[in-house]
């Protein structure tokens, strides 16, 4: 064989070769939805926490008065809420008509503002068997009676 019949097979063969992607198309086909049903979608929320602190207090007024100090408590339970403060009584709030009576625990918060106007916060104790959307309710009442500083106590 002399050198050109070489040079012309190879450029012969350059030609003719083609790529065949039709195997690597299958396995995509195969693979993107697998990996679509696998796929695992997270919705995150985010929910704003301010726990109580003495320095903000301190900062508006130079001197803390103990007056001015109220916990507030709040117990979320299988059978209704409980809410205890300084020098107040509440009754239990039952449910109503096997739901939460959130409109009772709005009123009676409100209660606890007009005793004490400085109050802000609220420290809320929910039992373990209380779904998560019941304690992001109950927070939401409480930022809307005037309590802005919610704690969770296990």
């Amino acid at each position: 064989m002399n050198l050109r019949a070489v040079r012309e097979r190879k450029q012969a063969q350059r030609r003719d070769t083609e790529l065949n992607v039709t195997p690597v198309m299958n396995v995509f086909l195969i693979l993107v939805p697998f990996l679509l049903l696998t796929a695992v979608f997270v919705r995150v929320a985010v929910l704003e926490l301010s726990l109580p602190s003495l320095s903000k207090k301190s900062a508006q007024s130079k001197q803390v008065q103990p007056q001015q100090l109220v916990l507030n408590f709040l117990t979320i339970g299988p059978d209704g809420f409980q809410l205890k403060s300084k020098g107040m009584n509440f009754p239990k709030i039952p449910l109503k008509d096997g739901k939460y009576d959130f409109e009772t625990l709005a009123k009676q918060l409100k209660q606890i503002k007009q005793k004490y106007e400085a109050s802000e916060d609220v420290i809320i104790a929910p039992d373990s068997q209380i779904r998560y959307e019941i304690i992001v309710h109950v927070m939401d009442t409480c930022r809307e009676s005037g309590f802005p500083n919610i704690s969770i106590s296990g």
